[in-house]
């Protein structure tokens, strides 16, 4: 019996104008993620092999699933926003494995983000960017249609920052969620909205709740905090004025 093929058309998601295509719904890959080594291992390198190959992977991530791309693939970048069929209305969160990654995808940064970056990271505290050159432009043009900025971390979770760290590359980070609905934490969600959508899927059950991230714009000459996450306000503002002291010292 064929596979069921539903399809529609719409605006591409990165080019812009209509655009038409079919999504074959079918199975997706589920790896279920126990607590042994050789468990964790296999999740990982299937986890790489997938990002490697263009393919989009669902992870646990503190809290929600998050589904990971390659960020200089722009044909995974726009199979992101087609699973999910929205546009972001807020800036798009990218992880890196290590702050000298930075250079990759922001054009600039500055003393106070350093200072943030080698005190939190790796840690909830999302710090946004003007997005880099390095960037390919039509991935560009889709991530920063919120504010013309990037959210970038290193991710907090040990999976996630050994897959970022074995692909050697940034990845774009969205939750799984569909519309403008909550980030999920429920495996069987995630299979129900993301089958056929999705190449791999890590499993690691019923997520329990924890905080966000906390998100600061650094990109002008005053630190913003954006929203209040796991980071409080007094670890940020004991960073900026110990890195205020060492300048004036």
């Amino acid at each position: 019996m064929p596979e069921r093929c539903d399809s529609f058309t719409g605006p591409h998601p990165l080019l812009g104008g209509p655009f038409f295509f079919a999504r074959r719904r079918s199975s997706m890959n589920i790896i279920k993620l126990e607590s042994d080594a050789a468990n964790t291992a296999e999740a990982i390198n299937e986890s790489v092999r997938v990002l490697e190959q263009g393919g989009l992977v669902c992870l646990p991530c503190k809290g929600t699933y998050r589904i990971l791309a390659d960020l200089n693939n722009a044909d995974a970048v726009m199979r992101v926003f087609q699973s999910k069929r929205r546009v972001h209305k807020a800036p798009c969160l990218v992880f890196i494995d290590k702050i000298n990654r930075l250079h990759e995808v922001a054009a600039d940064v500055d003393p106070a983000a350093s200072a943030l970056m080698k005190a939190i990271w790796p840690g909830g505290l999302t710090i946004l960017f003007e997005a880099s050159d390095s960037i390919p432009r039509a991935v560009v043009k889709q991530l920063t249609k919120a504010n013309g900025k990037i959210g970038v971390r290193i991710p907090e979770s040990h999976l996630v920052r050994q897959i970022v760290e074995r692909f050697a590359a940034p990845v774009l980070v969205s939750s799984a969620n569909r519309g403008n609905k909550s980030g999920e934490s429920s495996p069987a969600q995630v299979r129900k909205n993301f089958v056929g959508r999705v190449d791999l899927f890590v499993d690691a059950g019923d997520l329990p709740s924890a905080p966000g991230s906390t998100v600061v714009d650094v990109t002008d000459e005053e630190i913003v905090i954006v929203r209040q996450g796991s980071v409080p306000k007094a670890r940020i503002e004991a960073v900026i004025e110990a890195m205020d002291e060492d300048l004036d010292g």
